[in-house]
Formats: structure tokens, C-alpha cells, sequence
């Protein structure tokens, strides 16, 4: 069965490698091995810790074959700018007026700000092939929900995600060049790989103008790319709009890309999960497709997708023989249950 799980030191090398094979817009995955190591290490901490609120905690997420290989990663925050502040761009508008001339104009400004600041943030997903399976990326995308689901005390009540912005062939970004690279005296790739996909730090209050930004000033190519996705990112978005996140006010302040929000009461996984005590299936009962992951101890935290039959009125979800193995729990263990 496929696996999502918490990355452990013996996937370094196969995260790794992924991470080199990865597309280049995937900037919040370490693309060295000492970020690799970094990356493992840091999530580790965060399990074993004991945590009361959300903090500076990252959660470090791989997918895992049936034959025990890694097809993918994703990562999720605890809270985005735990040490700072997040900054993105906020869609705004001003209202310009001149009663001298009887001329009223809404004029359309991006506005630096940092409200998505203590949000948990979604980032590093990557699939190396979702067309093995149906269900390989969805599960590694919602094992990051389910995971704070085990244990809500960790993440807070809003999530986001920047999925990556519209780029040219060469790789490089007209949002960018309008204005980062401005300020920043750097190409989009470079600067993207000097922050490793951060928003957060003073660099960003140092050298972003702090005044708004007028659309209708920049270059038409920009102007055009503000909240457009990347054709790679594509596939992650139609997961996480079927999840329930929607693009709000915030584009990216690197390339403009949209990022998607939502309340946990809005998304799927946390609103339909609830905790059943397992029980072994039986070959003739009917079943329903469902996200199953175990319980206790985070860092033996597993996820699947699996076939159960489900008993809301008992408290209780048979599963297979197989898939108890796959998520090493036995009958009477609890597990958390999300619809799919």
C-alpha cells in the first residue's frame, strides 16, 4: 500500500535524489544534501518534542511505495514566520478622487504585508510520478491535514499555501524583474535558491519597497502573471481546491503566484475526521474509500488510503489485514478517519 509518513534519516539519500530530479519551481524542498539532512533532522525534533502551541516546528513528509521506495515529500509549518514575520503581497485598492474634475479612480496596488504571519503553511510538495496512482498524490498532500489532525495543539486554525507563479521558458519571472529584482540585484532563480523559498527574515523589510506597488505601473508582462499559476503546479492546485483551500487576496512576493487559504473548518480532511477504534474486516462487509492514519507517538505517525467499513454509531472501522500492517496498528488501537 502507498505510505505517507515522517521522513526518518535512512530516506536522506532518496530524498535526495528526488530533490535533484525535482522542476525548479519547487523551491521550498532543500536541493542539497546538507538542507536534506537539515530538513530530516529538524522535523525529527519537532515529533519528539512536546508542543502546547504552534512554534518554529516543520514537519517533514514523504510518500512511500508499496515496494518501499519514495515517490514523494511535502513539509507543513507549524506557524509560517515563527521567528519574524511571513511576508506576501496583498491585493488592495485605492481610491483615488478629485472632486475639481468630478474624476473617481480605484486604483489596484499590491501592499506588503505580513498577515499571513502564525499561519500553518503547506509547502515542498512534489509527486515524481502521480500517475502511478490515483490516490499517491492526494494522500501526500492530505497526510500534512491529517498529521495536524493527530494532534490539533500543533497548528493553527488557518493554512495557506503559495503554489508557484507563472514563469517564462528561460525560467525567469516578469513579476520578478518588475520588482525584486529591482531591489534585490539578482535573477529569480538566484534569489530564490539564496532564500530556499523563505518569506520570512528582515531581508525582506530591508530591501522590498515597503510603499505600495501600483499594477497599472508595471510592466504589461507582469500586470499579466499576478495570481496565474505555473503550469507545474497545476496538479497541486487541483488537489488542494478539491480539499477546500481558494485563492483570496495574497499573491507570492517573488513571482506573484497565488496563494491558497482556508479555516480548518473549511477543508475536508479536518472537518469529516473523527477517532474509531479498529476492528479485523471481514471479506463480505461493504466498504468505503477513507484516508485511515494511526495514532500515539507522531514520529510513528502513518498514513493511506484505504477500504473500511465504517461504524460512526460503534465508534469503529474494520480494516483489512493489509492495511493494519501497512499502518502497524492491531484491533482496539485508535485511528483517525477522514472522508476522501
Amino acid at each position: 500500500m502507498w505510505i505517507a509518513r515522517p521522513a526518518v534519516d535512512n530516506d536522506a539519500s532518496a530524498l535526495f535524489a528526488l530533490a535533484q530530479r525535482a522542476s525548479p519551481h519547487v523551491h521550498t524542498l532543500p536541493r542539497t544534501r546538507e538542507g536534506i539532512d537539515d530538513a530530516i533532522s529538524r522535523s525529527a525534533e519537532a515529533l519528539a518534542r512536546s508542543v502546547d502551541m504552534p512554534g518554529d516546528e516543520r514537519y517533514q513528509m514523504v510518500l512511500e511505495r508499496p515496494d518501499g521506495t519514495l515517490a514523494g515529500a511535502a513539509s507543513i509549518s507549524a506557524a509560517a514566520g515563527a521567528a519574524g514575520a511571513y511576508f506576501s503581497y496583498r491585493n488592495d485598492v485605492i481610491h483615488h478622487v478629485s472632486r475639481d474634475l468630478g474624476i473617481t479612480n480605484n486604483v489596484h496596488v499590491l501592499s506588503l504585508c505580513s498577515d499571513l504571519t502564525a499561519h500553518s503553511q503547506l509547502s515542498g510538495f512534489l509527486v515524481e510520478t502521480p500517475e502511478e496512482d490515483a490516490w499517491a498524490g492526494p494522500l501526500l498532500s492530505r497526510s500534512r491535514l491529517m498529521l495536524a489532525a493527530a494532534d490539533r495543539r500543533r497548528f493553527a486554525d488557518d493554512f495557506f499555501v503559495c503554489l508557484s507563479g507563472q514563469t517564462r521558458a528561460d525560467h525567469s519571472s516578469p513579476f520578478w524583474d518588475a520588482i525584486g529584482g529591482k531591489f534585490f540585484n539578482m535573477d529569480y532563480l538566484s534569489a530564490e535558491r539564496a532564500v530556499c523559498g523563505a518569506r520570512n527574515g528582515t531581508l525582506f523589510v530591508e530591501l522590498m519597497p515597503h510603499y505600495p506597488v501600483y499594477v497599472s505601473l508595471l510592466p504589461d508582462d507582469a500586470q499579466e502573471v499576478i495570481g496565474q499559476l505555473h503550469p507545474a503546479a497545476a496538479y497541486p492546485f487541483d488537489i488542494l481546491s478539491a480539499e477546500g483551500f481558494e485563492a483570496e487576496r495574497y499573491v507570492d512576493i517573488f513571482d506573484g503566484g497565488p496563494i491558497l487559504e482556508a479555516h480548518a473548518s473549511r477543508l475536508q480532511t479536518l472537518a469529516t475526521v473523527c477517532t474509531l477504534t479498529v476492528e479485523p474486516g471481514a471479506e463480505d462487509q461493504p466498504t468505503e474509500t477513507c484516508l485511515v492514519a494511526s495514532t500515539g507517538p507522531l514520529a510513528r505517525f502513518r498514513c493511506t488510503v484505504a477500504h473500511g467499513a465504517i461504524e460512526l454509531d460503534r465508534g469503529r472501522i474494520a480494516l483489512s489485514a493489509q492495511t493494519m500492517e501497512s499502518l502497524r496498528v492491531s484491533p482496539g488501537d485508535a485511528v483517525i478517519v477522514a472522508a476522501a
